[in-house]
């Protein structure tokens, strides 16, 4: 009881600092470390739809003009919660249910990784009652329970390191917190929104959600909406037809991207796991010895890094669905039950670096244990291909 307890009073003091330093009217989220070739990433995701749908919406098609398409983008698996938490910590361990989950602590998050490079990070999650909400979702301002805010689309919340953190914690808000950020130029270096269960389409339609997210986006994609060089992506949780492959709409958009290449194609392969080794590059940031490490990093992003190369399609794509969940951690099902898995302490990311050292301390009693971590990116389903455990040994990596 009592570290519970001690938790929970470093969780309020941090929470409390926080709200006096922004009392004093310093700035929350500035602009410390420039990347590569952005320097503020933004993702948004709406909910299942299949990827020959999406493209025929004409909002879809409209904000497609402004930015590049990025033809083949597969979520990791279904439902939608393990394709959240993957996006943040390289993995969904296992994940193939929407209900509450916790990750122990001793897992890392792409948010170990900034804080250790003091980039801003940030999540906005409409109709979210205030920074330290934990419920399973809330009532949204629609006055109607069906179109409120849900955990299981929020990723952060699922991983203890975060959700034991009251500094932490206050770095995620809801819309109207981005409204003021964004009037105020506040908006952190990495954020990853999702709209209210009647915006994201997943209570409503595709063409609901599309417009919704057209108008939104409208005007952060206007001359001037972002001083820094701004990429956003627009993109879905996973498909809406399990028995296809889960391929899903996604958009690259914002002043980041290129005048060349706004309107064109990106057949290259990615998934949620891209976002992760982008930043990673970007930013020249260590790696989280997962599946961040083999992952696509977005071509427009590594378009200006001469010697990159990514390491491309798996060699069983052709043969993956990306639609049922491997045995793991969190699986719903007893006899699929497994330990997490210790990181691949031997990786080198995207970034051109190592582990990151709070990882490697975290889990360096584990040196010496198998991993499913490999660093070749391979795709995985439930039933036709399971991630294989090996030895920890060091993967081929290109030049940055």
């Amino acid at each position: 009881m009592m570290p519970a307890i001690l938790r929970l009073l470093a969780s309020l003091a941090g929470l409390l600092l926080m709200a006096l330093a922004l009392g004093t009217g310093e700035n929350k989220f500035k602009i410390v470390e420039g990347g590569r070739s952005f320097d503020r990433f933004i993702t948004i995701w709406l909910e299942n739809q299949d990827f020959g749908e999406v493209i025929k919406d004409p909002d879809f098609r409209d904000l497609k003009r402004e930015g590049i398409f990025l033809t083949k983008y597969y979520a990791q698996t279904h439902p939608s919660q393990p394709n959240y938490i993957a996006a943040v910590g390289g993995d969904y361990f296992g994940l193939d249910h929407d209900e509450h989950v916790r990750i122990p602590e001793n897992v890392s998050t792409i948010v170990d990784l900034f804080d250790m490079k003091k980039i801003s990070w940030g999540g906005y999650f409409e109709d979210q009652p205030g920074p330290g909400f934990m419920g399973v979702g809330s009532t949204g301002s629609t006055g109607n329970g069906g179109w409120d805010y849900v955990r299981k689309h929020n990723p952060y919340v699922s991983y203890d390191s975060i959700a034991n953190n009251g500094t932490r914690l206050w770095s995620l808000g809801s819309f109207d917190g981005f409204e003021r950020d964004f009037a105020a130029n506040e908006v952190p270096q990495f954020v990853f929104m999702s709209p209210n269960m009647m915006n994201d389409g997943h209570n409503t339609t595709l063409e609901f959600a599309t417009s919704w997210t057209h108008t939104f986006l409208k005007p952060l994609l206007a001359d001037g909406a972002f001083k820094e060089r701004t990429l956003i992506l627009f993109t879905y949780d996973e498909s809406a037809t399990y028995e296809i492959p889960n391929k899903i709409g996604s958009l690259l958009l914002g002043n980041a991207v290129p005048n060349a290449l706004r309107g064109t194609e990106d057949d290259t392969y990615y998934t949620h796991y891209s976002i992760l080794a982008t930043m990673e590059h970007n930013w020249q940031l260590p790696n989280l010895g997962r599946y961040d490490v083999g992952a696509n990093v977005f071509e427009n992003a590594v378009a200006s890094t001469a010697g990159y190369q990514n390491p491309g399609d798996p060699d069983n794509l052709a043969g993956v669905d990306n639609s049922l969940s491997y045995p793991g951690f969190l699986n719903s099902d007893p006899t699929k039950w497994r330990p997490v898995p210790p990181p691949n302490l031997k990786l080198t990311g995207a970034g051109g670096l190592p582990v990151s050292d709070v990882v490697s301390k975290q889990w360096k009693s584990t040196e010496d244990e198998d991993t499913p971590y490999d660093g070749i990116g391979e795709a995985f389903d439930g039933n036709v291909y399971l991630p294989e455990y090996g030895k920890q040994e060091p993967n081929m990596v290109s030049a940055t």
